[in-house]
């Protein structure tokens, strides 16, 4: 099969609040909010945020769903995307180490993995876990937000890491389904990339037996799916027919997300994949004021301002 599957597009997290969010990605990490919307799926009206570099490039996005206002938990574990991980440049590490504990961020740890420096760090408002992985390879523009200097910002995503109880039938679909290839091993964890492991092109899979099952339904505290980006709707279409082909039939048909055409898969190790192509998020307001307006799914257009003041889930910026 024909190598369709690119590099990590966006990634999905069930948060707690949006202020939250909003002083954790925008404030202490530097990233821009590219987008306000609301999820697409469902009748109820959940804030759906989008934050990464000033354009909101692929393979920079994190987008969020606050759902503590909705009420559900969700459980972290096996069968999920457990950790997302972003690229710094080498050297970076103490400065974020200082930085997230002048601002009461939680560092779980400092480590190596794959020969790289590596700062794991709790969301102070949900608990989800992410990292700074230190990459000098790493040449894209830095985000420039939160007043954090070029020379230690975050550049976008370095990997995002699967945990799972049984690696065997996550391995036959990371090579045969996704075309993305191993690397190499390093403790519980084998790394698997696609453009010879550049930063946004890796996948690191955790082998758990112990781990609990995490959920698949919405809810706070976890993270609920990754996109990777695909080059045209015939090539989504072409990965879908493919997959399927396989015996992996647990495929969505093809959802318009306002800003992305998507198709979901349930993988065999539990967690959530999108295969996505990319639209514009100028269609609804200009690139030079991305994420200053309140923009609804169309189920909900002619009820905006009464969402807003149901949402009741405020933010601040400054």
């Amino acid at each position: 099969m024909s190598d369709r599957i690119g590099g990590l597009h966006h990634i999905t997290l069930c948060t707690g609040s949006a202020q939250g969010d909003v002083d954790l990605l925008y404030k202490t990490l530097g990233m821009s909010l590219v987008k306000r919307t609301l999820l697409y799926d469902g009748g109820a009206p959940i804030m759906h945020l989008y934050f990464g570099n000033d354009t909101g490039d692929p393979g920079t996005l994190t987008t969020v769903f606050p759902f503590r206002q909705d009420g559900r938990k969700a459980k972290r574990g096996a069968g999920q995307i457990d950790m997302c991980s972003y690229s710094v440049p080498k050297g970076a590490i103490p400065y974020w180490r200082e930085r997230l504990t002048e601002r009461g961020v939680t560092i779980t740890r400092v480590h190596e993995r794959f020969g790289q420096q590596v700062l794991e760090f709790e969301h102070p408002d949900c608990g989800l876990s992410f990292e700074l992985i230190e990459d000098p390879g790493d040449d894209r523009k830095p985000f420039v937000g939160g007043g954090v200097p070029a020379e230690y910002a975050l550049r976008g995503f370095h990997s995002w890491t699967v945990k799972v109880r049984e690696p065997e039938d996550m391995d036959f679909f990371l090579k045969e389904a996704w075309n993305y290839q191993p690397l190499g091993h390093d403790g519980a964890y084998t790394r698997y990339a696609v453009n010879d492991g550049a930063a946004a092109h890796i996948v690191d899979v955790h082998n758990a037996p112990e781990a609990r099952s995490g959920s698949w339904f919405y809810g706070e505290g976890m993270i609920h799916h990754g996109a990777f980006g695909v080059p045209s709707l015939d090539v989504q279409q072409q990965v879908k027919d493919e997959v399927e082909g396989l015996g992996l039939t647990d495929f969505s048909d093809r959802k318009n997300r306002g800003y992305f055409e998507s198709i979901y898969v349930r993988t065999p190790g539990g967690a959530l994949f999108e295969a996505t192509h990319s639209l514009s998020f100028d269609v609804d307001e200009p690139a030079d004021k991305l994420g200053r307006e309140f923009i609804v799914s169309p189920q909900f257009d002619d009820q905006k301002e009464a969402l807003l003041r149901q949402l009741n889930d405020p933010f601040e910026l400054n």
